[in-house]
């Protein structure tokens, strides 16, 4: 093999590295509690939790984990032109003062150097307000 040649693969061994380095895990997103985008919804709990499971199912995300007890779900994002590898979503569902519940939203496209992904938090966001205000009205 030709000092060409070598130079050439050890070049695309270090840029593979440096991508997979850089992909976005259901860890990696579970560690940035705290970090992404929130939004307060004037709804006890349990419903609120459900509306994020129906959102997810909506939007045709994954459900890679949910846990009621911990207010956690992971969601996974399938692979398109805009987001080639996909995207891995945590929605932390929290309880907070007067009987709201607190959403925050983190999503992360898993190779994101060639993403455009779209806006899951708003996405969510508002599909979750949309099931609650079915919700309300079919009381």
């Amino acid at each position: 093999m030709n000092r060409r040649m070598e130079i050439g693969r050890g070049a695309a061994i270090v840029a593979m590295v440096a991508l997979l380095a850089g992909c976005a895990s259901f860890d990696s997103v579970r560690q940035e509690h705290g970090q992404g985008v929130k939004r307060i919804f004037k709804q006890p709990y349990d419903p609120v939790f459900a509306a994020v499971l129906k959102a997810a199912g909506r939007r045709k995300l994954e459900i890679v984990s949910s846990s009621p007890d911990s207010g956690t779900v992971l969601l996974s994002g399938k692979a398109s032109l805009s987001s080639p590898g996909g995207e891995r979503i945590a929605v932390f569902v929290s309880r907070v003062n007067g009987g709201a519940t607190g959403v925050e939203v983190v999503a992360r496209p898993v190779v994101p150097t060639v993403s455009f992904p779209p806006d899951w938090p708003e996405l969510l966001f508002g599909e979750v307000e949309e099931i609650l205000a079915e919700q309300r009205l079919s009381r």
